[in-house]
């Protein structure tokens, strides 16, 4: 075992050495890396990769002398260290922590699983477990579930050990009875002698939803945006995705929560009887205009964008961002991406934007930019309706893979226009929502939370101050008031240890009170136990293929004199050459005046003039 004051001295010792001759740099590495003279070995997530690409980025044309890099070679995120370029063509000096030895230990070590499943489906849950010198032993897995009232056993297998290097898995087939986050725990007994027995527990996390949301791409004609579309909303498991012409449609229309209806209305397919359906149950819907698009009926349909065709033709527009929209947000590399985008066919002709509606993106027409929506949007406490101003989405998601080598992009575009046109309307003037995206967070994640308030006329404030109070299972209560940032509420509670919480926001408008709830729960991270055996020969290669050396912790201070004799570590001498006007020394001019003067008065005063 490493005796970590001893270490700490010693490493602590050679940075001192070290800074008699050279400028050190002291970085600690976990999940991040970070520039600080503290050791603390608390990180639940080692990512050596990333850390080191840091590192060639931070220091990249600069003189780097050499790498000093201590570590026991196990990573689990990340990729495996040995692949990342070494471009500082600086010397790793690598000092080997741990013990390569394996000890007698059974663990888990993976759990598969679906992070979403349906209320009333069957899911199923695989682990497997790997044994250590346990030859002759046997042992139990179960899977139990965790909740207020006790722990429930869902399922168990026998495994007897016949090897000292052994690996199993299990099985367990469970049913989503009910709605909610449902924690379950994954264990393997213990067996006697074991090295250790943190890694011998996974807990998981699981929502149930009560049921997916359907969506029905209605097409005036067969497209390639349809196959684009579907396939960016199927990212997202919540979504049922339907697709149908107008003489194929069936199954009960109401039952849909949102409807997409591209190039429709059109001269040939009216569908009267799918739009009385809309206009009766208040169904949101997404326009996709095109040419086939009857913009007289269309114009009619909603009220956010009047559309009045001059022409035939259609013009090929890219899309520029508007700023201030703020129905709903996007990342920051998604918005950067779009303006690169290829054009879509928009008709051409004029439009008219309604004051209950935003606009996500304007039209560019070649290198001039135009007020004419592309993307827009009606506001909240109106009709849910968007608008795409333009075909051929499917060029998109197309360039979107070329460009960023994913699809990410145009997949937050359409699963943003989705969360946004079927949530339902509530017309809650107060509502708090968690901002991580999900309700099963890693404790390694800080929890935000986000809240908005409308005014009597749906306007979005943030006028009075809001407040949020969470309480974990032992009903202890943590109080925060919310930060304003532009006309919402935003908090960042920080990290919470594993377990289930819940929430409650609050504030008070014009003498009302308002309260939103919610809930979330905290998933352990148990990556740093699941391997406790070094993995020396990564370090190894690290310094042979980088003309360093590893060394142990009893040879720390050899490092000093290591790096003494390293060629890429030898002091640089840089020269600087200015070159300065004669006139800008000032005592070189005077002196030159005053001789030039005596000189003219010994001319003038032997009469050589």
């Amino acid at each position: 075992n490493l005796d970590t004051a001893a270490y700490k001295k010693e490493i602590f010792d050679l940075q001192k050495k070290l800074e008699s001759n050279y400028d050190v740099r002291f970085y600690t590495l976990g999940e991040n890396l970070k520039e600080n003279n503290t050791i603390t070995f608390s990180e639940k997530i080692t990512d050596i990769s990333s850390a080191l690409e840091d590192i060639q980025n931070i220091y990249q044309n600069l003189n780097v002398g050499a790498i000093v890099f201590a570590s026991d070679g196990i990573y689990n995120s990340g990729s495996n260290p040995v692949y990342v370029k070494n471009n500082l063509n600086a010397p790793y000096y690598t000092i080997a922590l741990g013990d390569t030895v394996p000890k007698k230990d059974i663990r888990i070590s993976r759990v598969q699983h679906n992070n979403i499943v349906y209320l009333r489906d069957k899911f199923s849950v695989r682990c497997d477990v790997d044994a250590i010198f346990c030859t002759g032993n046997n042992s139990k897995i179960t899977i139990s579930e965790i909740s207020k009232n006790g722990n429930v056993l869902r399922g168990e297998k026998s495994i007897s050990v016949p090897a000292d290097q052994f690996s199993t898995n299990a099985e367990f087939i469970l049913e989503a009875d009910a709605p909610g986050i449902r924690h379950y725990r994954v264990a393997v007994q213990k067996i006697e002698g074991e090295f250790t027995t943190d890694n011998n527990v996974q807990d998981i996390y699981i929502e149930v939803l009560d049921a997916r949301q359907k969506i029905l791409i209605l097409v005036n004609a067969p497209h390639p945006d349809i196959a684009a579309l579907k396939q960016s909303i199927e990212t997202n498991q919540n979504y049922e995705v339907t697709v149908a012409l107008p003489n194929t449609l069936q199954g009960n229309i109401a039952e849909q929560n949102l409807i997409i209806l591209h190039n429709l209305p059109s001269a040939i397919n009216k569908i009267e009887n799918v739009l009385n359906v809309i206009d009766q149950q208040n169904i949101p819907v997404w326009f996709i205009v095109g040419d086939q698009t009857a913009t007289n009926t269309f114009n009619k349909l909603q009220n956010i964008v009047q559309v009045n065709p001059t022409g035939p033709a259609a013009n090929q527009v890219t899309a520029t961002n508007e700023l201030s929209f703020n129905l709903f947000t996007i990342s920051q590399p998604s918005l950067s991406s779009y303006p690169k985008f290829p054009p879509l066919a928009a008709p051409y002709g004029k439009y008219t934007i309604s004051a209950a509606s935003q606009v996500l993106f304007y039209q560019k027409i070649g290198t001039v930019g135009t007020k004419y929506p592309l993307l827009i949007y009606s506001i909240p406490g109106t009709e849910k309706r968007a608008v795409l101003c333009g075909e051929n989405f499917y060029k998109w998601r197309m360039y979107d893979y070329v460009l960023n080598n994913n699809q990410s992009a145009t997949n937050e575009l359409v699963s943003k226009t989705i969360q946004y046109l079927s949530a339902k309307n509530d017309k809650k003037q107060f509502r708090a929502i968690i901002a991580n995206a999900q309700n099963v967070i890693n404790e390694n994640e800080s929890i935000i939370i986000d809240a908005e308030l409308y005014n009597d006329s749906y306007e979005l404030i943030n006028i009075p101050e809001a407040n949020l109070t969470i309480t974990d299972d032992n009903g202890k209560e943590f109080t925060y008031q919310f930060t304003k940032t532009g006309n919402r509420y935003t908090l960042n509670a920080g990290y919470f240890s594993e377990g289930s919480y819940s929430f409650v926001a609050s504030t008070t408008l014009n003498g009302k009170q308002f309260t939103d709830k919610g809930a979330f729960s905290i998933a352990s991270l148990r990556l740093e136990s699941i391997n406790s055996t070094a993995d020396h020969k990564i370090l190894n290669q690290m310094s042979v293929e980088s003309n360093g050396k590893m060394v142990y912790p009893d040879e720390i201070a050899s490092i000093e004199s290591l790096i003494k004799n390293t060629a890429s570590a030898k002091p640089v001498l840089h020269e600087i050459v200015k070159t300065r006007s004669l006139i800008n020394l000032k005592w070189l001019f005077f002196l030159l005046l005053g001789l030039l003067t005596i000189e003219w008065f010994t001319r003038k005063y032997s009469g050589a003039y």
